[in-house]
């Protein structure tokens, strides 16, 4: 873990001094709404997530994130099958550095809480924070992709590497559709949305 924040920190100050400053391309004031799909804790899960940023003082950014999910026929000894729900609410403030007009590094840190319902019986929940690093880019006017490395821990969480990647299709100026996928250890999901930029 210390050698990532380290790393982070390293390319930070790195990219700071090296990168042309250039305006971006990409959005980091947005609204998105997903279906997600996919497993927690090798159970079939489905929900959906909300995730809202705002860009600002130029190359900075503040985003909030809500997901929910469904975890059906869940197998615990001496109760028989329950479902769950599980909430996730995510908060991160983060840098992007310009490598191009279309190519952007980003860095960013955050605090999460996870809370898992076991329909109504039992509720327990735990707080962490993650660190992440990656690319966004934008080739072309209609298609845009990102990807990031991260990795969370905390008081209530054990350590864990996790990725992130999407691909997004802009049918309008400030409208686009994607798909996403996040994996570790716990979480293995893909996503649909729909963008708002603003």
């Amino acid at each position: 873990m210390r050698k990532l924040i380290v790393l982070v920190g390293f390319l930070s100050f790195f990219f700071v001094g090296t990168v042309a400053a250039e305006e971006s391309e990409l959005s980091y004031s947005n609204l998105t709404i997903s279906y997600l799909d996919g497993d927690v804790i090798d159970t079939d899960a489905n929900g959906f997530g909300i995730r809202g940023s705002l860009g600002f003082a130029g190359a900075w950014f503040v985003s909030a994130e809500f997901n929910r999910a469904s975890v059906d026929d869940v197998a615990v000894l001496g109760v028989g099958e329950i479902d769950l729900d599980l909430d996730e609410i995510a908060a991160d403030i983060g840098y992007h550095w310009n490598v191009g007009r279309r190519t952007d590094l980003v860095a960013s840190f955050g605090v999460s809480r996870i809370e898992l319902d076991a329909a109504g019986v039992n509720s327990v929940g735990g707080h962490g924070y993650d660190v992440n690093i990656g690319v966004r880019g934008k080739p072309v006017d209609q298609f845009e992709y990102g990807f990031l490395v991260g990795y969370y821990n905390g008081g209530d969480y054990a350590g864990d590497v996790q990725f992130f990647g999407e691909a997004r299709y802009h049918f309008l100026d400030a409208k686009s559709v994607g798909v996403r996928y996040r994996i570790n250890d716990d979480i293995d999901y893909w996503g649909v949305d729909i963008r708002f930029d603003f």
